[in-house]
């Protein structure tokens, strides 16, 4: 019996969107400081005082001067993202005061102003960059602070950060919370955080604990507060290398970004199980970025989890033509032509999925399970033994090796194969099934009947699991043992219990 496939889904979700052009992209800057030890980390009030002189109320305001919009803004080094800075600077070049936002907050404005603790700065739009959702603005007058920013590929899952805005307008908050994600594409990532980031917000600041700049704030999702994001610090030192620009383009917040969040959302919404609202999510970021590959592709898993094997067909089949050299949907299309019984097919995919990334452990173990429904049993195993070098504890993989062996009557290496893939998967009914069985044909009964009822007891609906259980209780003369696996099997598969009826219990 053959191992069934999770979904393989792109490592970088969503984020084809957010790919910079070479001439824009940031410096990378470590956060290590060798010789020295860390820093302490800084408490949250301690952070507040740090950073909040640096965190400005951004308003963006009509031709009459009402306010249209407002959000938040952080104050950088003004040229400190220059790649060939003139050769004769300004004694106060790097001091220059400049306020980031994201673009969404000043668009449609006229004028524009910041504010904090009561005072109020005319601000003027320097540069726009609609691609990243971000636009800074040029203070005349301010003193604040410029914070230091800490290149996002330093930072890690689970590590601490403080999101500082004004949300709602109101004066500045701090919300603390933690790295949930990091979505990379490429050399670039967008940050997912567990602090809160409420309407006004966008375009604050998110710190790390020793206050320096990890994030601009940009999206949450309004039905799940644990859905915020943040754009890479390092993204705002960019934008001295876009071009000067005096307005905004579009009108409406970036569908790119927004595309982000619905397949966060459609991603959520699959992990929970809740797929009917998935392929929802997964269709609105479709419609806002049609040429998205990576959410064609999750939507085919997400069809894959619903049984609809030939819309998740048409999904795959998209995911491959908007991204040809991607292996994770040719993976995907292998197992749903496996599902429809399109073995052949299933073949060809699975092979093209290697031959774009050989090292793609899973797309291995896909290919052993596709020459095992052909029957090529030696073909299977020379696959799997290539997943197993690449991804050693890929339990799948043992698996379908102990099942290969079996196939070809060489019990004690199933027997090794199976005993492997328990200790790396000790929940796996169906290795237990295997190692049982396997034990059954070399005569080792009391081993045989310990992995069949480990299979059955973890998967109490493994019909066949209690089919062959029933099998060697018959060899062993446990008469009443096979009389309870036959009710057992009546329940279960009525069929199956017919055959075990003229095979074992008449017998």
């Amino acid at each position: 019996m053959m191992v069934r496939r999770g979904a393989v889904r792109f490592s970088f979700l969503c984020l084809a969107l957010c790919a910079v052009a070479a001439a824009g992209q940031a410096p990378k800057h470590s956060a290590q400081n060798p010789g020295h030890s860390p820093p302490a980390a800084l408490s949250p009030r301690e952070i507040f005082e740090r950073v909040s002189p640096s965190v400005m109320v951004v308003e963006s305001l009509d031709t009459k001067g009402s306010v249209t919009a407002f959000g938040s803004g952080v104050v950088i080094c003004g040229g400190c993202g220059l790649a060939n800075p003139p050769q004769k600077l300004r004694p106060d070049f790097f001091e220059s005061r400049r306020v980031v936002t994201n673009r969404h907050v000043i668009e449609g404005g006229d004028t524009f102003k910041v504010e904090h603790n009561g005072k109020t700065w005319p601000a003027k739009l320097v540069r726009v960059d609609s691609d990243h959702d971000l636009a800074e603005l040029s203070v005349a007058g301010l003193t604040a602070p410029f914070v230091r920013v800490r290149d996002s590929s330093t930072l890690a899952v689970g590590e601490k950060v403080y999101a500082i805005g004004a949300p709602e307008g109101f004066e500045l908050t701090i919300s603390e919370g933690l790295i949930s994600g990091l979505r990379d594409f490429d050399q670039d990532r967008v940050i997912q955080t567990s602090a809160a980031v409420s309407h006004g917000s966008s375009g604050g600041g998110l710190f790390d604990a020793e206050g320096r700049l990890v994030g601009i704030t940009t999206f949450y999702w309004k039905e799940g507060q644990s859905l915020n994001f943040a754009l890479p610090a390092e993204w705002t030192l960019a934008l001295d290398r876009q071009p000067a620009n005096s307005a905004p383009a579009g009108s409406q917040d970036s569908p790119a970004f927004q595309a982000l969040v619905w397949c966060e959302v459609g991603d959520k919404a699959d992990q929970a199980g809740k797929y009917d609202q998935a392929v929802s999510a997964y269709r609105e970021a479709i419609r806002l970025k049609p040429d998205l590959a990576e959410a064609w592709n999750n939507l085919g898993t997400t069809y894959y989890s619903l049984g609809e094997y030939q819309q998740e067909i048409s999904a795959e089949q998209e995911a491959i033509r908007l991204k040809p050299d991607a292996a994770e949907p040719w993976v995907n299309l292998g197992s749903a032509y496996s599902s429809l019984g399109q073995y052949d097919q299933y073949l060809s995919a699975e092979q093209q999925a290697t031959r774009l990334k050989p090292d793609l452990a899973e797309a291995w173990v896909y290919l052993g399970s596709a020459h095992n429904h052909l029957g090529q049993y030696a073909q299977e195993i020379s696959a799997d033994q290539e997943a197993i070098q690449l991804k050693p504890g890929i339990a799948k993989a043992w698996v379908n090796l102990g099942s290969a062996y079996g196939h070809l009557g060489q019990y004690s290496r199933e027997i090794s194969a199976e005993e492997q893939a328990t200790r790396l998967e000790a929940g796996d009914a169906t290795a237990w099934y295997n190692l049982g069985t396997a034990y059954t044909y070399l005569g080792q009964y009391d081993h045989a009947i310990s992995g069949l009822q480990e299979a059955v007891r973890l998967k109490p609906d493994f019909a066949r699991a209690w089919f062959n259980l029933g099998r060697v209780y018959q060899q062993q003369d446990q008469r009443s043992e096979v009389i309870k696996v036959y009710e057992r099997l009546k329940a279960l598969d009525p069929e199956l219990a017919g055959k075990f009826f003229d095979k074992v219990v008449l017998p």
